[in-house]
């Protein structure tokens, strides 16, 4: 190479280094305006994270002041909740007050001169008010004037032309009286007749009050009877209406009792009785229903049926415990006829009580500010459980079997014993008549296998220890034979050990490791077998004999409890119905021709 290409070479690397050398200067230049725009960009980001900061904390301020709207909106709204309840309870109570009123006024206009009716009324029926008119205090035109008056009040109302009847009676204007008393019971029967008949009572003519009393009696309708009527068969049952009017109610009751029961004959009371029956406890006669479980239910239901009389004179006796005629002559001072002219009187007609019952309710309504529910729940009708009218086979059922349900007092209760007596009777003698039939002539207990007929009579004695020693004797036997019938099998030995020397000789020498372990197993319990085949002989029928002896005393423990447990069953059952003459002899009927006719029949089927 010649001097001038190596110059050229040189000059061309300098240029080049110098175009290097620029670069990097002007990297390097940007670089330090990269570096300052770095800078601006940081300090640009610390202002993006103070106005984020800032940002936060000013969504926390409207976050709370958002929190404190919300508890001041729900507040408000538990407020204005609160005004709408006051405002639709006061609404409810400004209307209540508004209807109260209005029917107040109604009340007041159509019902107002009843009020007098009743007082005028409560003061003719009054003894001293009758003396007075005897004795000349009171003018009995004045009488006249007054209940004159209110008939042309209350023209509609039945008690206007009943208190017009009893001043005519004060007057002795008979024809007039007899007119108002018409007049009365066609407007309502039963209040008027029952009106006529207390009054006369109060009034010492108990020959009159009878009669009203028949024809009360005649007018009601069993299947609805009213608590007028439980008032008013107290003051009855008591001698406060006289004997002719207690005779009368009696034989209505009696009638009442067979023409509107329920049920045909007497299966209502059959039901009733049955209830009461004693049923058999679990632990009872445990032995005798093992050894007769086929018989069992039949006899436990028959057992049971027997005692129905028995159960029923225990508890009449509770409740009736001075009998079912009570005292000879209950001492009375007429406070239940009084109680039931006073209730007759004050009672509302069924528009006045309809009317009555708006305003009770409204009442209650002003009473709790406008709460309808606890209104409704605080309101009572005038018409209570109570009050609904019952009929008159439940009020018996309720005046015997439940007193606690029932308004009736002793002697009225006594009374409706009485009434539904012939039909108890009857109930009690068929529930025996049907356990009777219940009960077998023999019995069958069954111990072992082994089977012995027995007789249910309780007259006829059984001796135990004979059919012990029967049983005994065969389960001995039993045993015997079982231990005869252990002996060596020598069939299954001679198997046994042949099927082992076979196995021994044919299997083991060819198979080894765990199969030949259990082959080896195999054989020895083989052996183990034979031996025990061999020479336990004795232990197995020593084993057979413990089994047996203890089989033998088991079976005749308990066939010594079941008859035993046999003796007393069946003698509790024929006591049982023999229990049916003393309930018979309580009620004073054992000498009527029908129980001697049944005791009969019932003694009979007994000796059988």
């Amino acid at each position: 190479m010649t001097t001038g290409g190596v110059m050229e070479d040189r000059s061309e690397a300098a240029s080049a280094l110098d175009r290097l050398t620029e670069r990097l200067d002007s990297v390097g230049a940007e670089q330090v305006r990269h570096g300052g725009r770095l800078n601006a960009f940081e300090d640009d980001l610390r202002g993006v994270h103070k106005n984020v900061v800032r940002l936060r904390g000013d969504v926390t301020e409207v976050r709370q002041e958002v929190s404190g709207l919300e508890s001041a909106v729900s507040d408000t709204r538990k407020v204005l909740d609160a005004f709408i309840e006051q405002y639709s309870r006061d609404r409810e109570v400004a209307r209540a007050q508004a209807e109260l009123a209005r029917l107040t006024t109604v009340f007041h206009a159509e019902f107002a001169q009843r009020k007098q009716t009743r007082a005028l009324a409560r003061g003719l029926v009054h003894t001293l008010t009758a003396q007075a008119v005897r004795r000349k205090v009171v003018n009995t035109i004045t009488v006249r004037s007054c209940v004159e008056e209110r008939m042309l009040l209350e023209p509609t109302y039945w008690l206007a032309p009943a208190i017009m009847a009893v001043a005519a009676n004060f007057r002795d204007e008979t024809e007039q009286g007899e007119r108002a008393q018409a007049h009365a019971c066609t407007l309502d029967a039963a209040k008027a007749n029952l009106f006529f008949a207390l009054t006369s009572s109060r009034l010492g003519n108990e020959a009159e009050a009878a009669a009203w009393m028949d024809t009360y009696l005649q007018s009601l309708d069993p299947e609805e009877l009213g608590q007028d009527f439980c008032v008013v068969l107290d003051a009855i049952a008591n001698h406060e209406l006289g004997e002719k009017a207690l005779s009368y109610t009696r034989q209505a009751m009696v009638g009442w009792n067979q023409s509107t029961s329920r049920m045909p004959g007497t299966a209502q009371w059959s039901t009733r009785l049955r209830t009461m029956r004693r049923e058999i406890a679990d632990d009872e006669y445990t032995a005798l229903r093992e050894t007769c479980a086929a018989q069992w239910e039949t006899l436990q239901y028959g057992w049971a049926l027997a005692t129905v009389p028995g159960r029923t004179l225990a508890y009449l006796q509770r409740q009736f415990p001075d009998g079912p005629d009570g005292p000879d002559r209950p001492v009375s001072d007429g406070r239940h006829v009084e109680t039931a002219l006073e209730r007759l009187i004050n009672q509302l007609e069924p528009d006045e009580a309809h009317l009555h019952e708006q305003m009770r309710r409204l009442e209650r309504i002003v009473e709790h500010d406008g709460d309808l529910e606890a209104a409704a729940q605080a309101h009572e009708p005038l018409m209570g459980p109570e009050a609904e009218p019952v009929p008159f086979i439940e009020l018996l059922d309720q005046a015997v079997f439940a007193p606690d349900t029932t308004p009736l007092g002793p002697a009225a209760r006594r009374m409706a014993l009485r009434a539904i007596w012939p039909t108890l009777e009857t109930a009690a003698a068929r529930a025996v008549t049907e356990s009777q039939r219940r009960l077998p002539r023999h019995i069958t207990l069954t111990v072992a296998g082994y089977s012995w007929a027995l007789p249910t009579n309780s007259r006829r004695s059984i001796d135990p220890d004979p059919i012990l020693a029967d049983l005994a004797a065969r389960l001995e036997q039993q045993t015997q034979a079982r231990s005869d019938a252990v002996v060596r099998r020598w069939p299954r030995v001679c198997g046994v050990l042949l099927f082992g020397a076979a196995t021994g000789a044919l299997v083991v020498p060819f198979v080894d490791g765990v199969t030949r372990g259990l082959f080896f197993l195999l054989i020895l319990a083989a052996a183990a077998w034979v031996l025990w085949e061999i020479c336990g002989l004795p232990i197995r029928k020593r084993h057979v004999r413990e089994r047996g002896d203890q089989l033998r005393h088991e079976a005749v423990t308990t066939l010594a409890q079941a008859l035993q447990q046999q003796d007393e069953f069946f003698t509790a059952w024929h006591e049982n119905m023999r229990d049916l003459a003393p309930l018979t002899r309580w009620a004073g009927t054992s000498n009527s021709p029908d129980q001697q006719q049944r005791n009969r029949t019932s003694m009979e089927g007994e000796g059988g």
